[in-house]
């Protein structure tokens, strides 16, 4: 009865498994990935960035302390920047100046970590961005109202002309962050588009305080990258919780000329 009575108390910081809502999504030079990794204190994250390394890309071979074994000329300082409360979870930025040889005292984000506290000095990182080589500046991550539901997102450009970012969308209840949930939007939309015909529903293609998805719509086999252009299509949708339902869908294509 104590253990129980204790943990009504704190379900909502302590005692809830690390389920689904805790996964964290990774980008690095070596791609995408996701995992559920422990919490840990905020000194975890801020005191040996080395140690955060999840691209391998700077510390191949580190001490306990985070200190290169070999003198490789980078340096990393992290920067902690509240972002807001949503149902009782506070949530941290921590963004990361990387200075390599050549660029000293580099006043550029390049890294960021999502924190969000879950007990006293426990943070759990839903989100880690590492660019690799020159990239555009990193922003904090922010809460956008959609609907009547507050939305944590992070999107940065990933500096390409695809039109390609590193975002996260987070949807928040008691239990903690939610993924927020596109695919029955999606859906809607290939539903209404012609055979073959691709679009992009995200990064800035996607307006959540609009709550619009606007995209240019492409032939799937299209011969350039800026060519074999069909029309656009705009798709209305609000949120039920971390679920994105769509609500019409609107295709408009081409004249021919």
């Amino acid at each position: 009865m104590i253990q129980a009575a204790f943990c009504s108390l704190i379900a909502v910081l302590l005692c809830l498994p690390a389920g689904a809502q805790w996964q964290r999504v990774v980008f690095t030079g070596k791609g995408e990935t996701k995992d559920v990794p422990s919490p840990h204190s905020l000194s975890y994250f801020t005191a040996n960035p080395f140690l955060r390394d999840d691209g391998d890309e700077f510390c191949r071979i580190c001490t306990p302390e985070g200190k290169a074994i070999s003198d490789n000329g980078y340096s990393i300082r992290g920067a902690v920047k509240p972002v807001a409360v949503v149902a009782g979870y506070p949530i941290l930025d921590v963004l990361y100046y990387v200075s390599t040889p050549d660029t000293q005292n580099n006043t550029q984000v390049s890294w960021k970590s999502i924190l969000v506290q879950v007990g006293p000095d426990l943070y759990r990182e839903i989100f880690h961005l590492q660019t690799s080589g020159p990239a555009p500046s990193i922003q904090p991550s922010r809460i956008v109202q959609s609907g009547n539901e507050p939305v944590l997102m992070t999107m940065d450009r990933d500096g390409g002309n695809g039109g390609g970012c590193w975002e996260g969308y987070w949807w928040f209840d008691r239990s903690g962050p939610h993924s927020l949930d596109f695919s029955r939007l999606q859906t809607a939309i290939k539903d209404r588009l012609p055979e073959n015909a691709r679009f992009n529903g995200s990064c800035s293609n996607l307006d959540l305080s609009a709550q619009q998805v606007k995209s240019a719509v492409q032939k799937s086999d299209a011969r350039c990258h800026a060519c074999d252009w069909v029309g656009e299509v705009t798709a209305a949708f609000r949120l039920d919780g971390p679920t994105v339902e769509p609500v019409s869908v609107n295709f408009k294509p081409d004249v021919p000329q």
